[in-house]
Formats: C-alpha cells, sequence, structure tokens
C-alpha cells in the first residue's frame, strides 16, 4: 500500500501531536508510511489544501472563526474527495457531521482507544478497495470496475445498469440482481428495491419513500426493504464509530 498523505486539524497544538503520534504508530504497525502536516484551524488546512491534497484528514469540531463541520461541508461542497474522521468530545453534534460523509467519529477522551479500531478499518477499506471487479459486459467484454466509485445499480430488463459516482458513463453488464448484491455485499452495497443496490456513502437521506443520493438523485426504495435498509445503513455507519443516521424518524 503507497504512503498515506495525513492532516491533522486541530488548535490544540498538544493535542494534535498526540493524535499524530498516535496515528503514525498505529500506521506503522500495518507497514504503512505517512506524509503528515499539521493546522491549527479551518483557513490554515484550507491554505494547505490549495498546494495538498490529503487522503485523510483528522478534523476537530469545534474551532475558533469556522468550525469543522462547516468546513467539512465546504469542502465536500468543492468536491474534495479526502476522507474525514472528526476527533471531538461534542458527541451532541454526532448527527450533524452526517452531511460531510465522513469515515468515522472518535471521541477525544477515548482517542487512544478508539483510533487503532478505526485505522485498522480504514486500513483493510483501503486495501480491499484497491481491488477491481471482474464483470462481464452487455457485449461480453471484460470489465474492470473500481467498486468504490459506484453510485448505484439499477436493473434493465435481463441486464444491469452500472452508474458512476463520477464522470464515467454508466455501462450495462450481465448478471443477475441477486448475484451483484452478494458480490457487493462487503462493499457497503445496499438492496433498496427489487431493481436497486446503492453505494451507502453516496446516501444523504433515508425517508419512507424514497433515497436521496448526494448527486441529487431520488430513487424508489421497497415498502418491504426500507426497514432492512436502514438497519444496513445504520450498521454500517456504527460499524465507522458514528450513530444515527439519514432519515432517521422519518415518515
Amino acid at each position: 500500500m503507497e504512503p498515506l498523505s495525513i492532516a491533522f486539524c486541530d488548535d490544540e497544538p498538544p493535542f494534535r501531536a498526540l493524535l499524530r503520534t498516535a496515528a503514525e504508530a498505529a500506521l506503522g504497525r500495518h507497514g504503512i508510511a505517512v506524509q503528515c502536516a499539521e493546522a491549527g484551524s479551518a483557513d490554515e488546512l484550507a491554505g494547505l489544501l490549495g498546494h495538498v491534497g490529503f487522503d485523510l484528514i483528522f478534523l476537530d469540531i469545534d474551532m475558533p472563526s469556522l468550525d469543522g463541520i462547516r468546513f467539512g461541508e465546504q469542502l465536500r461542497a468543492r468536491g474534495c474527495r479526502s476522507d474525514i474522521i472528526y476527533v471531538s468530545n461534542m458527541d451532541d453534534r454526532v448527527y450533524d457531521i452526517f452531511r460531510v460523509h465522513p469515515w468515522a467519529f472518535i471521541r477525544k477522551s477515548r482517542y487512544a482507544d478508539e483510533l487503532p479500531a478505526v485505522l485498522e478499518d480504514y486500513v483493510r477499506a483501503r486495501r480491499d478497495a484497491a481491488a477491481m471487479l471482474v464483470l462481464t459486459g452487455e457485449s461480453g467484454r471484460t470489465l474492470s470496475v473500481d467498486p468504490t466509485s459506484l453510485l448505484y445499480i439499477e436493473a434493465v430488463g435481463k441486464t444491469q445498469k452500472l452508474v458512476f459516482s463520477g464522470p464515467e458513463p454508466p455501462a450495462v453488464i450481465r448478471g443477475t440482481m441477486h448475484e451483484l448484491e452478494g458480490l457487493l455485499l462487503p462493499y457497503g452495497f445496499i438492496r433498496t428495491h427489487k431493481g436497486f443496490l446503492v453505494n451507502y456513502r453516496c446516501i444523504r437521506r433515508i425517508t419512507s419513500r424514497s433515497i436521496l443520493l448526494d448527486s441529487g438523485e431520488t430513487l424508489p426504495i421497497g415498502r418491504d426493504r426500507l426497514n432492512p435498509a436502514r438497519e444496513q445503513y445504520l450498521s454500517l455507519m456504527k460499524w465507522k464509530g458514528l450513530t444515527g443516521g439519514p432519515g432517521d424518524g422519518a415518515g
């Protein structure tokens, strides 16, 4: 695995140093080298981002001038795809961070206990993502697909249409939705409808009638799949140290 470029943004220099040391040690145990940068405010981090692209950002919530959640929203609006791990004691703001789609939430008071497991999961996910799926296209041609680039899969007749989160045009493949559901389950795809498999990372909100994606698209949700989809989504988010989820309590 290539070295990770990581930014640590916190307005408390002593804690920032502790977090950096702990992260370097945890990743070192997995044989991963890191390139680190530190910032004491969102403005300082924004300046760094003008010159450096980071794989991962550790971001405090309670900071002067611009808090970490608002800054994270700005990053996403600008198209920043860096993974974000929030590190804060502001447990009451945890619901607000879902708009940013962070990788995880770690409590400052428990960082030494929670950080190693979170980074172990992060490393595993990046290594899994590096493995491309080999699928058969409609014409019989073999396609190599990065599952993390998929937004959703839609059943179209006897074929399946792959819709990507980036500029890549849709692709049509052979195979059944049931087969793809089993293949993509480890990557966090949720069967929300008999005709749809959705990447949970791209879900903004789940309601009783539909699913709203980050792209602005709205997809149907099957009446018999609403509760299982919500439970699966919450399970995936809790696995990353988060609680709650989009559409909690929605009618």
